[in-house]
């Protein structure tokens, strides 16, 4: 099952990157129809048929990779949550885009120093 998710750390991720294969798929039936209602069936039944094998085949493969169980992982630079794949030892965070490591524990460490000094800018004038 993980050699279907290589591309995917996070279902965050996930759900972004499967989005484009739903969309593809709805336009490509609203095309199909506008072409059937102006009369051209010809044209308009073979992209309706393939726009519905893309949305069903999709269905199928997100349904496949949201198998493999994801733990909350929290970001050690922003504190947002990510639900992160339990085969994956790093991920870029969902919110910061910021790479994170996962320990052998399953805790989240910063792959990047983080910058804990203050910064401070007077006022002009």
């Amino acid at each position: 099952m993980p050699s279907f998710k290589m591309e995917f750390s996070t279902v965050r991720e996930l759900e972004k990157k499967t989005f484009r294969i739903f969309g593809y798929g709805g336009a490509g039936f609203a095309f199909g129809l506008v072409l059937i209602i102006f009369g051209l069936a010809v044209l308009g039944a073979p992209i309706m048929a393939v726009s519905i094998v893309v949305v069903i085949g999709g269905i199928v493969y997100v349904s496949l990779l949201g198998r493999e169980p994801a733990r909350p992982t929290f970001c050690p630079y922003c504190a947002s949550r990510n639900d992160v794949y339990q085969s994956r030892r790093s991920f870029n965070c969902d919110i910061c885009n910021r790479p994170v490591l996962i320990s052998e524990t399953g805790e989240p460490i910063a792959a990047e120093p983080i910058d804990a000094t203050a910064h401070y800018t007077p006022p002009n004038g």
